[in-house]
């Protein structure tokens, strides 16, 4: 079972990824502190997008940032795999298109995801309906690194 932690100050997205926890063999742990930290190694941190940061996160396999945040976040120890999430043509996952209905999703570089198979550069079009378009991409994120269906 992935162990996969939220930080979320303002604690938006642990929501947002519930069904996530339905679908694939996961337990989403979500923080609110400040300075965040769990009891448990983590596979996969997810960064909500918000400011400030903190100035460590713990270890972790994998981590989805949001790519507009400064200073860049630090790790204690560095993950195998950093994939950011933004507006910004240098972010790894982007919203190249976004109705009232529809998303479309660009995956910019490809990255490994926790299953070991490799998730390829494409466009992901999906439904929208919301949340925030920031969290949308945080949900898309953590689902596609998980290895499973956005």
């Amino acid at each position: 079972m992935w162990q996969v932690g939220v930080w979320e100050p303002e604690g938006s997205l642990s929501s947002c990824l519930a069904d996530l926890a339905h679908r694939t063999p996961c337990l989403i742990r979500a923080c609110s502190a400040r300075c965040p930290s769990w009891s448990v190694a983590l596979d996969l941190l997810v960064v909500a997008p918000h400011r400030p940061l903190p100035l460590w996160f713990p270890p972790c396999t994998a981590a989805l940032v949001p790519g507009d945040v400064l200073p860049p976040p630090q790790f204690t120890l560095s993950p195998a795999t950093v994939v950011s999430y933004g507006c910004a043509s240098c972010d790894t996952l982007t919203l190249s298109s976004l109705t009232d209905t529809r998303a479309a999703v660009a995956v910019q570089r490809e990255f490994p995801h926790l299953g070991g198979g490799i998730v390829e550069r494409q466009e992901l079009v999906l439904p929208y309906t919301g949340p925030d378009p920031m969290l949308f991409l945080a949900r898309v994120g953590t689902a596609l690194l998980l290895g499973a269906e956005p």
